[in-house]
């Protein structure tokens, strides 16, 4: 869409309003993101699956407003009725960098822990949620069962026949035992964001905090675990020794090993996905996946010597 159809489409649901400016924000497969006025962000969704994932945040998100420290986006506005396209919700914009890896080492120790601290204290009351509330909202539960005997299927006839061995082997032994050690159905279910990335924590450079939390999309109801697998993969163990002594489960070591299954699991899932993409996007994939083969057992190690003390 074009900042020309950006602009009718707002005014068509908001005739009142007057577009003074429309900026071109970013995008995912979901949504494109655009700020009106330098005060508001209007998120448009690409596909009907994107639509409900829009509808479920105006529901649920000006509800945990108040039970989350942080900022988070609070939908104020919406046009969502499923014969108008294109669809969208507005809500005030949130200022500030993402926390990437780059601007997260370059802190002082005092300053990392600080952060890591309020991305414990977030994920405390976000997993606090009340789970009846989310599912009003049209959240749903994540059936983990059901989602990884698929990928062990999917796999199994898709991409164990360009695999070597070694790969074919990992793949059936980390998911069996995943599916089999019941650890699928054996949690605490909660509310999740789902999609916990560096892109996501809201950084105010001034005061060296994380000021906000974005981009709920990807809310389901599951392992808390979960939650953890991109800090993991983007921050590090660093992040994660400063995070978990201010998070709630007291079981560090059993929360750890969920998080490393889920991340090997993860790469068998990105690799089965990008087995359509082309050469180069599976060639990652897979590079990814030997790797992770590789280390298996020294990663997990690490992890979990790191927190030895809880």
């Amino acid at each position: 869409m074009t900042l020309t159809e950006i602009k009718k489409s707002i005014l068509r649901c908001c005739p009142d309003w007057t577009i003074e400016s429309v900026r071109y924000l970013d995008e995912g497969d979901f949504c494109a993101a655009y700020v009106v006025n330098d005060e508001w962000i209007f998120r448009f969704a690409k596909h009907d699956e994107a639509r409900k994932s829009l509808k479920r945040e105006y529901c649920l998100l000006p509800k945990l407003a108040n039970q989350i420290t942080l900022s988070i986006p609070a939908p104020q506005i919406a046009c969502l009725e499923d014969n108008l396209k294109p669809s969208f919700i507005a809500y005030p914009f949130l200022p500030g960098e993402a926390l990437s890896q780059e601007r997260y080492f370059a802190l002082d120790g005092a300053s990392k822990t600080r952060c890591a601290e309020q991305a414990a204290r977030f994920l405390n009351e976000m997993h606090s949620a009340d789970v009846k509330l989310a599912k009003n909202c049209g959240v749903s539960a994540n059936d983990y069962t059901a989602q990884y005997s698929d990928l062990l299927k999917q796999a199994r006839e898709n991409l164990f026949a360009v695999l070597d061995e070694p790969e074919r082997l990992f793949i059936e032994r980390m998911i069996s035992n995943y599916l089999e050690s019941g650890a699928a159905s054996d949690f605490c279910p909660v509310l999740l964001h789902g999609d916990l990335s560096p892109d996501h924590f809201i950084f105010d450079e001034q005061t060296e905090r994380i000021s906000a939390v974005i981009d709920f999309g990807d809310m389901m109801i599951g392992d808390a675990a979960w939650d953890f697998v991109w800090i993991y993969e983007d921050y590090g163990l660093d992040f994660l020794a400063r995070m978990l002594p201010a998070y709630r489960e007291s079981d560090k070591p059993a929360l750890l090993r969920r998080v490393f299954q889920f991340s090997l699991l993860e790469a068998v899932e990105w690799t089965v996905g990008f087995q359509a993409k082309g050469v180069d996007a599976f060639a990652e994939a897979l590079t990814k996946l030997q790797t992770m083969r590789i280390q298996e057992e020294a990663r997990l190690a690490e992890l979990l010597g790191v927190f030895c003390n809880f």
